[in-house]
């Protein structure tokens, strides 16, 4: 496994990631450090970062500005917005913490 993305991003010490996890971003740091890309919804990414489990905790939490956790990845629908999508690979993290 690789640094912590999401260390990179902040600018803090780097921790070894322990595993990974889903982000809707629009932040180039981010982006440059993906694993995967699961496509795009409402002009950020949803994509699979390396993650130390600290990082995890404040995504989900919402105190990494910039960044949200993605839990599935929306597709474009009709007017009225209802997301659907699939489901099992989106919500990816598999750290041990």
């Amino acid at each position: 496994m690789s640094f912590c993305a999401l260390c990179i991003y902040l600018e803090v010490p780097l921790r070894q990631a322990t595993g990974t996890v889903g982000l809707l971003t629009s932040v180039p740091v981010l982006l440059d450090w993906k694993l995967d890309d699961l496509g795009e919804n409402a002009g950020e990414s949803h994509i699979i970062v390396p993650a130390c489990p600290e990082h995890v905790v404040d995504v989900y939490r919402g105190r990494v500005e910039g960044v949200r956790m993605a839990w599935r990845l929306a597709e474009p629908t009709g007017t009225d917005g209802a997301v659907s999508g699939p489901q099992g690979r989106a919500a990816t993290f598999s750290s041990r913490a």
